[in-house]
């Protein structure tokens, strides 16, 4: 509880700090408070989105089902300067009310916005198409690429933008073009060619210092006996509770978290992180201790049948 209250706090800082130049500008409230709004849209989440899928890259070339082209999520890393620019671009259109949002370098920084936010939702929908769940994840490149195309269309169609203007943008964009597609291919050279066998996020954290996760005890977990700590067991027994109570909002949660567990749980390497990660996952485990608690009160039956 004290982590998601000390996240929402440093949200509510960084959009009061964006939307902090529309107050001084216009001495109202409500455009202070629709200005935080948008800033939300505008600036944090696509450029979230932006810097923290990395964490969905492939981690062997058996799963880059379209070879060294998957491996463009952490390859499009060396878009970020032009990114800067267009959510630059955006942000002085929606938020802070420029004069003249035909300015050159306002109309270039939306048109190169449409132009890598448009790539990178095509290369999101080719990625995720065998998963129609995970398209979910796409919501957010979806609003952003519709929002840059169709800023970028209403300041073109404006004669005060000439098309060399644009074309000089392009130009210049491609050396970062080419070196996002380099990254890329070097990415996927570097990736093994089989994958470890898949682990989630909280066995990976079980894997800590023993003294300190444990104590350790044996518990059936899909017809077999195996060791778990406490943490792993209470996850095991809520997740089959959640599955017999709720199992399409559970299909929807598996669905997401069998994709992007296995790639978070491969990257916790040593005992300090998985200490760590057990350390951040104890507030989730007290809630689900007690929700089990409460379903046991009134009787709730847990099915027995787990998934890991």
């Amino acid at each position: 509880m004290d982590s998601l209250i000390g996240a929402t706090s440093s949200l509510a800082k960084i959009l009061a700090v964006l939307a902090a130049p529309a107050l001084v500008k216009e001495w109202s409230l409500k455009r202070f408070l629709v200005a935080a709004f948008l800033s939300l849209f505008v600036v944090v989440l696509p450029l979230a989105f932006f810097l923290l899928s990395i964490g969905l890259a492939p981690d062997a070339k058996d799963t880059c089902h379209h070879g060294w082209i998957d491996c463009f999520i952490t390859g499009k890393l060396a878009l970020t300067p032009l990114v800067l620019w267009a959510i630059t671009a955006l942000y002085a259109v929606e938020i802070y009310g420029v004069v003249d949002p035909t300015r050159q370098w306002i109309a270039q920084g939306l048109f190169i916005g449409a132009v890598v936010s448009s790539v990178c939702l095509v290369f999101g929908s080719l990625t995720y198409a065998s998963d129609p769940t995970c398209l979910l994840l796409l919501l957010v490149p979806l609003y952003t690429a519709v929002w840059y195309v169709l800023r970028a269309v209403h300041v073109i169609r404006d004669k005060k933008v000439k098309s060399s203007a644009l074309t000089h943008v392009m130009l210049g964009s491609v050396p970062f073009w080419m070196l996002s597609l380099y990254w890329s291919y070097k990415s996927y050279l570097s990736l093994p060619d089989r994958s470890t066998p898949v682990c989630f996020v909280v066995t990976a954290a079980s894997r800590g210092h023993r003294k300190f996760v444990g104590p350790f005890v044996a518990v059936a977990h899909r017809g077999q006996r195996c060791q778990a700590n406490q943490q792993l067991a209470t996850f095991w027994q809520f997740e089959s509770l959640w599955r017999f109570s709720a199992p399409h909002t559970h299909a929807l949660f598996r669905s997401i978290y069998n994709r992007v567990g296995p790639v978070i749980a491969r990257r916790i390497v040593s005992p300090w992180l998985a200490d760590a990660i057990y350390l951040l996952l104890k507030p989730i485990e007290i809630a689900a201790w007690l929700w089990l608690n409460l379903a046991a009160i009134y009787q709730r039956p847990i099915n027995p049948q787990l998934t890991s």
